[in-house]
């Protein structure tokens, strides 16, 4: 297994940025030798977005994430984009522009990434569920699965009954302004995307966000979506619940990405 971190001006940003990549590294027969990129095609991609306060690191440091992805047939990409809910923000921070396009365009510069839709995949958690669910859900023809970890779920319904931590409230308003705009709410998207990407949402039932996962994975099957839902019994917002859920992840792709 290779990994790289990629430090990089980004124009979108405005300043330089960091993303950690991990991917499948091939041999010789004869001890470790050249990235697979010699000898295998493009590889399938999982986009795995980090939570409010974390950063590209954070799946690094507090699951198995690359252990688990050691010996499967793809790149999994774990960018940064701070506390900005991966959001075109009104103060002028285009979170989702880097995330959905600059950053791609980026990384096929050095690595041998698919570009294809079946190969092409989001996870994430806390807020970055709602930016893997909003990566696929506004990019369906690029993305054909996502997946929310205990996802925090941004909506204008939501916001407006302030069913949030109440000191996020103010930050909130300057991420998505006021209202929220169609583009940023979930519940919009999931009425608009086509075609419909398959899903995986989880949440734990000591989680305080769980109410509001349980309610998405439900109008999701209403509208037809291939979804799956994992509602576990006493797990909170932990990590070690996400350890747990990445590899539920992982197994749940495709073929493709299968262990060779």
């Amino acid at each position: 297994m290779a990994f790289i971190r990629l430090r990089f001006f980004s124009e979108v940003l405005g300043r330089q940025t960091y993303v950690n990549v991990v991917m499948p590294q091939a041999t010789t027969g004869e001890g470790r030798g050249w990235f697979a990129a010699k000898t295998y095609p493009p590889f399938p991609v999982l986009y795995l977005l980090h939570g409010m306060s974390d950063d590209q690191d954070s799946w690094l440091r507090n699951t198995s994430v690359e252990r688990y992805a050691e010996r499967r047939n793809m790149l999994v990409v774990m960018p940064t984009t701070d506390r900005g809910f991966y959001t075109d923000t009104p103060y002028g921070t285009n979170y989702f522009t880097y995330i959905s396009e600059e950053l791609p365009s980026v990384l096929r510069q050095y690595l041998p990434m698919s570009e294809k839709r079946e190969d092409t995949y989001a996870a994430g958690l806390s807020m970055g569920g709602y930016g893997a669910l909003k990566l696929a859900l506004r990019n369906p023809a690029r993305f054909s699965f996502a997946a929310s970890l205990s996802g925090a779920v941004i909506s204008e319904e939501r916001m407006k009954s302030r069913r949030l931590e109440a000191n996020f409230w103010h930050e909130l308003d300057m991420i998505f302004g006021n209202p929220v705009k169609p583009e940023d709410d979930i519940y919009h998207l999931l009425e608009t995307a086509s075609p419909k990407p398959k899903l995986y949402v989880c949440c734990g039932t000591n989680d305080t966000l769980y109410e509001a996962n349980d309610d998405l994975q439900r109008y999701a099957a209403k509208l037809g979506y291939d979804i799956a839902w994992n509602g576990d019994a006493g797990y909170g917002h932990t990590w070690d619940y996400w350890d747990m859920t990445i590899q539920t992840v992982l197994d749940m792709l495709p073929e493709q990405t299968k262990p060779r």
